[in-house]
């Protein structure tokens, strides 16, 4: 399926990256700024068309006027199975505003996340806007997909994963725990916690310690950004030690 991405962040993004077909970028021809140029040359690197052409053809074929004279026709993007992540991923259930997965991949790719599984859903129809609220991070994260939580489970058996899980019940804080290099974290979503069989087969049960006295759950992206960039922090001072 084609289908239109706009702005120069989305176009950027995906031209960088050879996760899909470009087939044609259309540009403003009044527009001619160092990054037009850039992406320009990108497609043209990948041997995709550049049409050149007025800024009333381009608010005619896209969705909004907020494009910034730059369209790419692709393909929309395919989802793999997860197969052995070298390194640390999340696992997320319950997202279902395109926003709120915008913001989560934008999240996990700025704190080094090395991949992102979420339970199997067509996300087609909403990818101009996750790629744009995601910065175009959409595009750059590894991103998964699995038919339900037992799939995860096998997956992670097979693989001899562990599995840490956002959850306060029997759990250790966040910033006691040195997570192994290669584990996978599960969070749940805005509309319904994890399920019991995530539960069930958790390795350690990790909580978010707050500064003050507040019963509330974070929304997802604000815990992933939380859990991600402590990671990142713990692994920075590690190998600051290391090279000691």
């Amino acid at each position: 399926m084609n289908k239109l991405y706009e702005g120069t962040i989305s176009c950027k993004a995906l031209l960088e990256n050879p996760k899909r077909i470009c087939i044609c970028l259309y540009v403003d021809k009044k527009k001619r700024t160092k990054d037009f140029r850039y992406i320009i040359h990108l497609a043209q690197k990948r041997n995709c068309k550049v049409v050149v052409t007025n800024r009333d053809q381009l608010d005619q074929m896209a969705s909004s006027k907020t494009h910034g004279g730059m369209l790419l026709e692709a393909k929309t993007r395919q989802f793999d199975s997860p197969q052995k992540i070298n390194g640390w991923s999340v696992y997320i259930d319950g997202l279902e505003d395109p926003y709120n997965l915008g913001s989560v991949c934008r999240t996990l790719y700025a704190a080094g996340c090395d991949g992102l599984i979420l339970p199997f859903r067509d996300w087609q129809k909403a990818e101009t806007i996750i790629l744009r609220s995601s910065a175009g991070a959409f595009e750059k994260l590894p991103i998964y997909m699995v038919k339900d939580d037992e799939a995860l489970i096998q997956y992670l058996n097979t693989n001899d994963i562990p599995l840490y899980c956002a959850y306060r019940n029997q759990a250790q804080s966040l910033y006691d725990i040195t997570f192994p290099d290669i584990c996978c974290i599960a969070i749940g979503g805005a509309y319904r916690g994890l399920s019991r069989t995530l539960l069930d087969h958790a390795y350690q049960n990790v909580y978010i310690e707050y500064g003050r006295d507040f019963r509330n759950a974070l929304d997802t992206a604000s815990a992933c950004a939380v859990f991600g960039f402590e990671i990142m922090r713990k692994r920075r001072n590690e190998n600051a030690n290391q090279s000691r």
